[in-house]
């Protein structure tokens, strides 16, 4: 009796679910469970589902997938799930008014004989398994015409001003991105920032010494900010030590700490009193803007590019950082970030800011004017749908990468049996567009193609409890997928190596230091492939460009010129401290000048260092060039420059 009532349950759900894909198409009964994390790898994984998903397969770019029930315990923050999130993607419209444009109608189903329209379910499996009614003898099947890929026919490597550029100096290649032009509007946005923030504080707050920045003096900033990235201390005061163990003349010989703090401090980047509310990207939108279109102006990405997610680090609180718990960094800002994968260069990027968008649409922002020009897209399963595949297609565009269960794909694709993927552990179907196939590894993996064959490689690779490699037959897709989907890697690798984003409440600061990691990374590459014969590696490429940055000495805020003795002076005047480098012995170096006369005084003068400290109150119209300090000539300039205890 028990067994009865098992196979009338069993027989009583085949047809319910039937009815229901006949009404709506492509769609899944409720009570099938969604894969497990297991089926969904990829280099990109998304991690699992945490949120209804309420939508139809046009959102979801094929995406046919039963909104699973919500799980109880899960961060509010975390990062949602394309296939299951309303949040991620928005539901404009139903099932029934948007199916999937694999699915075959009505009308070809009946011209299909009934041997044609997919497997039958094993014995026993009814209950398990979903008659594969998207399957069709007109649409896939094991033979027919193999993928065409489609001719690459653009010129890569560097474009316009790149291209012109006949230099071997760093300097001139970072400055392709960071230009006078953007430099400027930092400059501008910071000093009218600092002008509001003294206005809205009291009038005796610290702050009024504040004197406007301008473009030589932020290189200067962004110069000693590059050298933190490879000279690393716990703390930002500490590269102004004057402790004989930990000092770094260097630095005080550039900019004083009080001057750099200050410039980071009002470090501006849009007008606050002009924000835009609907935009979430509003503070850093005008160098977010500039930055990618020239990565996309001066560089054309080789035949193969990849598209994946970077995350910048923020723990603090914003209301689009995203949480990825199977990822490196699990905290943060999230980036959709397409990359040349022979070289790794940013082509393209689209941050993230909580706001719904369909995945065909992100992709082809990212892809912008690089299709129809035959390039080859390597994606994982977090974008990868039969749609989108056919979209890309239509664009003259090849792509190939892994493929979530319930994207378009046929049913012995979605669930194929031991029989089915056969000796050599795979099972292939094609339309001859595109061709998707299922092959066993470690576990069961799905791919999608639209420019490679079903034909197997040979390679080698490592396995657990081997010393050396073991030959392994692999599919061509798998191989070069494989091969191809690390340009995003190659570009956060290198950009960890040499990080000079300090700690800071202000996420608009990171994420603008972020640009910039993103900009000397790029600039790298021009160099590189415009000097092929140059071996200099990313550190001393980064170095070169903090050196040209920072060699001429401290300038201020008149265009261009040294800053006025009187200004330079009141700066010094709050530490009232001696330079590192006064006992150095190179005498050569340390020489007398007359101060400079400034807009309040034509002979100005200054109480001499040493007579000060030794309680007179003599002054003087001399100084010390390199140290800046005020001196007599003759005893006080030998005493100090000798003498450890001057006074």
């Amino acid at each position: 009796m028990a067994k009865r009532k098992a196979k009338a349950c069993g027989g009583g759900r085949f047809k319910q679910r039937t009815l229901a894909q006949s009404s709506s198409s492509g769609g899944v009964a409720a009570g099938e469970t969604r894969e497990s994390s297991e089926e969904r790898g990829g280099a990109g994984d998304a991690p699992e589902e945490v949120e209804n998903r309420s939508g139809g397969e046009e959102n979801v770019a094929g995406c046919s997938g039963a909104p699973p029930p919500r799980l109880s315990g899960v961060r509010s923050d975390s990062e949602p799930d394309p296939d299951s999130s309303s949040e991620w993607i928005p539901s404009e419209s139903s099932r029934e008014s948007s199916p999937d444009p694999w699915e075959p109608t009505e009308e070809l189903r009946s011209k299909v004989p009934n041997t044609s329209r997919g497997r039958a379910p094993a014995r026993g499996s009814s209950a398990r398994r979903r008659p594969s009614l998207e399957v069709d003898a007109g649409v896939w099947g094991h033979g027919g015409s193999e993928p065409t890929k489609f001719p690459f026919v653009a010129t890569p490597g560097p474009q316009n001003a790149a291209a012109d550029l006949d230099s071997d100096q760093p300097v001139d290649f970072m400055e392709l991105f960071l230009t006078d032009e953007l430099l400027g509007h930092i400059a501008s946005q910071t000093n009218l920032y600092a002008r509001q923030f003294i206005q809205a504080h009291l009038p005796h707050s610290r702050e009024r010494v504040w004197k406007p920045v301008n473009v030589p003096e932020l290189k200067k900033y962004l110069g000693l900010s590059f050298l933190t990235g490879y000279i690393k201390k716990p703390s930002l005061s500490m590269y102004w030590s004057e402790d004989p163990m930990e000092a770094i003349a260097y630095f005080n010989n550039t900019m004083p700490r009080k001057r750099f703090k200050l410039i980071g401090k009002f470090l501006h980047f849009n007008d606050n009193a002009s924000q835009d509310a609907g935009d979430k990207l509003y503070k850093v939108r005008p160098v977010l803007d500039f930055i990618i279109s020239k990565f996309k102006e001066l560089y054309q990405p080789h035949e193969n590019i990849c598209i994946d997610e970077g995350m910048l680090q923020w723990r603090g609180r914003l209301n689009f950082r995203v949480y990825n718990p199977q990822k490196p960094v699990k905290n943060g800002i999230k980036s959709y970030i397409v990359c040349d994968s022979q070289t790794g260069y940013c082509y393209n990027m689209l941050p993230y800011v909580g706001q719904p968008s369909p995945l065909p649409d992100i992709v082809f922002s990212l892809l912008d004017r690089l299709t129809e020009q035959g390039y080859t897209v390597f994606m994982d399963n977090f974008y990868n749908s039969v749609q989108l595949c056919e979209q890309l297609f239509k664009r003259k565009t090849n792509v190939c990468g892994t493929l979530r269960k319930n994207r378009g794909e046929p049913q012995i694709i979605r669930e194929p049996s031991n029989t089915d993927l056969g000796e050599e552990g795979k099972v292939v179907q094609t339309n001859g567009r595109g061709l998707v196939l299922a092959c066993q590894d470690e576990r069961l993996v799905r791919r999608i193609t639209t420019c490679h064959n079903d034909g197997m490689q040979r390679v080698e690779v490592w396995q657990k409890g081997q010393r050396d490699k073991v030959a392994q037959l692999k599919p061509g897709c798998v191989v070069e997928y494989n091969s191809c989907m690390n340009g995003v890697d190659k570009l956060d690798q290198n950009i960890a190596y040499y990080p000079f984003i300090r700690k800071t409440q202000n996420w608009t600061k990171k994420f603008v230091a972020y640009l910039f990691q993103i900009c000397v990374y790029n600039a790298y590459v021009l160099f590189r492939s415009r000097n092929p014969g140059i071996n200099k590696t990313h550190l001393e490429f980064m170095k070169d460009i903090a050196r040209s940055w920072t060699e001429k000495g401290y300038v201020s805020h008149e265009e261009g010129e040294e800053m006025e003795v009187e200004d330079v002076l009141q700066i010094r005047s709050h530490r009232n401290t001696d330079p590192d480098d006064r006992l150095d012995g190179l005498m050569s170096r340390h020489k007398l000048e007359h101060l400079r006369a400034t807009t309040k005084k034509a002979h100005p003068s200054r109480k001499c260092r040493v007579c000060a400290r030794r309680g007179g109150r003599s002054e003087t119209r001399m100084w010390c060039k390199a140290c800046r300090i005020p001196l007599h000539a003759g005893e006080c300039f030998t005493a100090y420059h000798t003498q450890k205890k001057y006074y």
